[in-house]
């Protein structure tokens, strides 16, 4: 298992996070993703997944991921 981290920013300003989320890999973290973007609605915010080294894995914006995860509830 894999520990990632799930940040949620508006623009440059910090508004939420999950940390230390253990999953087998980084494709196992879009059901996590699509959960965390339920949660806001506001243009421009994005989703941000570091791993363990602190590398970006995956950047999406939010109304993106609303838009395309349906396939993940």
């Amino acid at each position: 298992m894999e520990r990632f981290d799930i940040d949620v920013f508006e623009g440059d300003k910090f508004i939420a996070a999950k940390r230390s989320v253990a999953l087998r890999d980084s494709m196992d973290a879009w059901p996590k993703i699509a959960e965390v973007a339920r949660q806001f609605s506001k243009p421009g915010t994005q989703i941000r997944v570091t791993n363990e080294a602190g590398e970006i894995i995956i950047l999406v914006g939010v109304k993106v991921m609303q838009m395309y995860s349906a396939q993940w509830r």
